[in-house]
């Protein structure tokens, strides 16, 4: 039986190690944000969310005046933002009311225990406020119809992300498309360890054959 050479075996268990200390020190991340699998590991609290096809579609609801999809997650270490893109379309239809508020479309990143906003425009629960008149409200950046919020003073915090259609009798009927939940992150501390960790074992096994 052939044995195993002892570098190899070192360098392989110290990848084994750092791998899984990265791996217990990063919290779950958005699951699903590109819509792939349907609504799968999100939660439709009420009104009318479904799939669209690969994004998540908000329609106003003949029952509920609030259409809201959620996720709970954990900021990963190392994250700069959280992104989505938004498109939001309207048609005439509907009750009119003339003193009604425009249809709007709402994002808040909340504690999940105590429903405070984690981030927040000052007075609002929500970050990000967009309605059928194209006015927005909002601290996150915008690229088109990608809205990026900073996170990165958030790391590790346990959060409700969720997004709300919120409807009236404006005499328009609105829906919104959503897709690309996701947040960006930095490489931790311990994949760039286990790159250089990994780049030197090579090395190191290169020489070790050489010298037989």
């Amino acid at each position: 039986m052939k044995r195993r050479s002892p570098l190899k075996v070192i360098c392989f268990g110290s990848i084994v190690i750092i791998l899984t200390a990265v791996s217990a020190f990063a919290g779950p991340d958005i699951q699903n944000g590109d819509f792939s699998s349907g609504l799968s590991s999100w939660t439709v609290e009420w009104g009318d969310v479904t799939d669209g096809g690969g994004y998540a579609l908000f329609q106003e609801d003949t029952i509920h005046i609030t259409s809201t999809l959620s996720q709970e997650f954990t900021i990963p270490v190392g994250a700069l933002d959280l992104s989505f893109d938004v498109v939001m379309t309207a048609v005439s239809g509907g009750v009119s009311d003339p003193i009604a508020w425009p249809d709007a479309f709402t994002a808040s990143l909340l504690d999940p225990v105590t429903y405070n906003p984690l981030v927040s425009n000052p007075g609002f629960p929500d970050f990000y406020y967009l309605d059928n008149t194209g006015s927005v409200e909002t601290i996150a950046g915008i690229s088109g119809n990608t809205v990026i919020l900073d996170v990165s003073t958030l790391h590790g915090l346990d959060a409700l992300l969720s997004f709300d259609l919120l409807a009236s009798y404006d005499g328009m009927s609105t829906s919104v498309s959503l897709d690309n939940v996701n947040v960006s992150v930095i490489p931790a501390p311990g994949a760039l360890l286990l790159g250089l960790i990994g780049a030197g074992a090579a090395g190191l096994w290169r020489r070790f054959r050489k010298s037989y």
